[in-house]
């Protein structure tokens, strides 16, 4: 989560406690949810019934420094308490150690609106799907300072630079685009294959990978 946004949100409901990210232009989204039955105990707390459960908001960074390096902390630490007090506008997180030391970090929070991505897949016209293995090694051929790439779907899947209008004289191509990069994925490298006959979709590339 941290490698998309900086901050972090954080929504307990019935359904287990929810943690999510996303990124400042809101084009990268990920959500983690651990299910009531992850915890030795969960408690949600109580909504009213015109009201939703209290969610919030913490800078990444901060949370991040709790549990800063695991390998010690899964060797002192023997459970962890997270409270929710609202009134007090604090994330209470006790890391019980051994030895009966308790660690208690107060971590001020921000009251934040619904973060859930809206989108309705069934509705895209064209749907690609593939091990992440495949496509993590397709994009390992394109420079890292690469900004964008684009997927076509015609006549086979591939990946490639966005396109551009070609050089002429007296457009000369830059020194750092003379070399073009593009990647043919055959069919059967995907687990299912349904697009729409000249789809292409420009996105980050950093963000993909």
């Amino acid at each position: 989560l941290s490698r998309i946004g900086d901050e972090l949100y954080l929504e307990p409901t019935e359904n287990g406690l929810s943690l999510r990210a996303v990124n400042s232009s809101r084009s990268a989204f990920a959500s983690f949810l651990f299910a009531p039955l992850f915890f030795q105990l969960y408690e949600p707390g109580s909504a009213g019934p015109d009201t939703e459960l209290f969610r919030c908001k913490v800078h990444m960074k901060s949370f991040l420094g709790v549990f800063r390096s695991l390998p010690s902390l899964e060797k002192s630490v023997g459970k962890c308490l997270i409270l929710l007090k609202p009134r007090a506008s604090r994330l209470v997180l006790q890391l019980h150690c051994k030895y009966g030391v308790t660690k208690t970090h107060n971590l001020a929070f921000q009251e934040c609106e619904r973060l859930q991505a809206v989108f309705d897949t069934q509705r895209c016209a064209s749907r690609l799907c593939a091990p992440a293995r495949v496509l993590a090694e397709a994009v390992v051929h394109f420079p890292p300072t690469l900004a964008e790439v684009t997927l076509g779907t015609e006549p086979l899947p591939h990946l490639g630079v966005p396109s551009s209008p070609p050089p002429t004289p007296f457009n000369p191509p830059e020194p750092s685009k003379t070399m073009v990069t593009e990647l043919w994925l055959a069919e059967d490298e995907f687990q299912s294959v349904a697009v729409a006959p000249g789809s292409h979709i420009t996105f980050c590339l950093k963000e993909f990978r």
